[in-house]
């Protein structure tokens, strides 16, 4: 760690002090705009951190074995020194190598934690996710008017929802503020919401895309609280929506344009095929699973109708630098504790081999864009809800999702564990920041259609 050259990392032990990098007699402590503090709670944190690099310090964080004033600064260091944090040949070295390895969503077991425990269930209520996504309920990267303008407007409150809400940091000016009082304004409403504004943006994006007008039918593979399905069905006279998942569309009335199938997207009636004018897919990719990519674009090459037919899919992923033997062979935070088991995060190269390989060339791509850094911020406002309603809504949530573990003995600290899990987001936050992750957008059509224009220039 002494070979960390950009911010400044201090360790707290029960013994002593450790500076990264090392302070002079010379220095000031508070020259350094980026820096984070770590207070070693217990020592089987270096047990996790030595033999599981990433996945032990996060496990340590989550079981509190140590504390962190600022995770967010925290990843940004390990991220800005990686190259000289790379060059170290201990295990410990290869935590700091974190933006290989940032993300994948499949469950596996491991030789840490074996709890089996609320920390470790992604099937909550839907109650405890109303508690921090916007109105809408889509539980998807955004897109923002104004990419970082809450970092702008509320840049000194970022450390309260950042995991750092009741550490004492050294020599700091002033103390982070309790883990209730993030600036989130848990009262605003969907008008003046900007993360309901921006969700509404990224659905209308992706519904322009796909060039969706009156009379189609569309299918949705994946469609979470159904927020897509039900814009697309109030927007278009006409056109209904057929989607593989469970939803809350009957709460808006719209029963007879959209129908709700608890189905795999494998398992679609043979009278489907070639059926739908469009196709869309939010964040389902993630799902499938490496080995199951080629028989994804084939499925959706078989629904689209052969000619005129129009797609479009939204997928987090990872960089072709990320040593993707080793990104799918390893296990991290993210692959055992998120959402999508069996999982993984495909690189662009791979999704577009694989759908050329998968519809037999049938599939052709029309554009392709990222907007993963608007997921950082995405990130940001999911947590700031998270911290402001998390005693208020969260924790009612999961007292009646699991009454006998969060009413037991120790369901204090089942719930503080849960609490810390869901603000490694901040671990994510920074590879989107970065672009260490991607959130890419496929439009995708057949050989022949000539809907799109060309806009490249808007």
């Amino acid at each position: 760690m002494d070979k960390i050259s950009i911010g400044h990392l201090r360790v707290l032990t029960v013994e002593r002090i450790y500076d990264f990098p090392p302070r002079t007699a010379d220095d000031s402590v508070n020259t350094e705009t980026l820096s984070a503090q770590l207070r070693v709670i217990k020592d089987t944190f270096w047990v996790r951190l030595f033999t599981m690099g990433d996945l032990g310090f996060s496990e340590a964080y989550m079981y509190g074995e140590v504390e962190c004033s600022d995770l967010t600064a925290l990843f940004k260091i390990f991220l800005m020194n990686r190259q000289n944090l790379a060059n170290m040949e201990s295990a410990a070295s290869y935590f700091f190598t974190i933006p290989q390895k940032l993300t994948s969503f499949r469950f596996l077991n491991t030789l840490s934690n074996s709890r089996c425990n609320i920390s470790a269930h992604y099937d909550i209520s839907n109650a405890m996710f109303a508690g921090f996504l916007s109105e809408d309920m889509t539980y998807s990267c955004a897109i923002f008017d104004d990419l970082d303008g809450d970092l702008v407007s509320g840049a000194a409150d970022q450390g309260s929802y950042s995991g750092g809400e009741h550490l004492m940091i050294l020599n700091a000016q002033h103390t982070p503020q309790s883990k209730n009082a993030s600036g989130a304004d848990c009262c605003v409403s969907p008008s003046e919401d900007p993360l309901y504004e921006a969700q509404l943006r990224k659905l209308k994006h992706i519904i322009d895309k796909a060039k969706i007008s009156s009379d189609q039918r569309v299918l949705e593979i994946g469609s979470g609280w159904g927020s897509m399905a039900i814009a697309i069905a109030q927007t278009y006279p006409g056109t209904t929506v057929d989607t593989l998942t469970l939803s809350r569309i009957r709460d808006a009335g719209l029963q007879d344009r959209v129908t709700v199938h608890l189905m795999d997207y494998r398992a679609m009636p043979s009278s489907w095929q070639g059926h739908f004018d469009r196709v869309i897919s939010i964040e389902m990719i993630e799902a499938v699973g490496a080995e199951y990519l080629e028989e994804y674009w084939r499925v959706l090459d078989w629904a689209l109708k052969p000619e005129g037919g129009v797609g479009v899919v939204q997928v987090i992923t990872i960089p072709e630098a990320r040593m993707f033997e080793r990104y799918i062979a390893e296990i991290d935070f993210i692959r055992k504790w998120v959402i999508f088991p069996g999982g993984f995060l495909p690189t662009l190269t791979l999704l577009l081999k694989s759908m050329e390989k998968g519809s037999g060339g049938r599939l052709i791509v029309d554009s392709v864009s990222n907007i993963g850094p608007h997921y950082a911020r995405t990130l940001r406002e999911w947590r700031k809800r998270f911290v402001s309603r998390f005693e208020s809504v969260i924790v009612p949530a999961l007292k009646a999702e699991h009454p006998t573990i969060i009413n037991g003995p120790g369901g204090r600290e089942e719930i503080e564990v849960f609490r810390r899990k869901w603000l490694c987001s901040c671990y994510c936050e920074v590879g989107f920041t970065a672009r260490v992750l991607g959130d890419h957008i496929i439009t995708f059509t057949r050989e022949g259609f000539e809907g799109f224009g060309c806009d490249v220039f808007h």
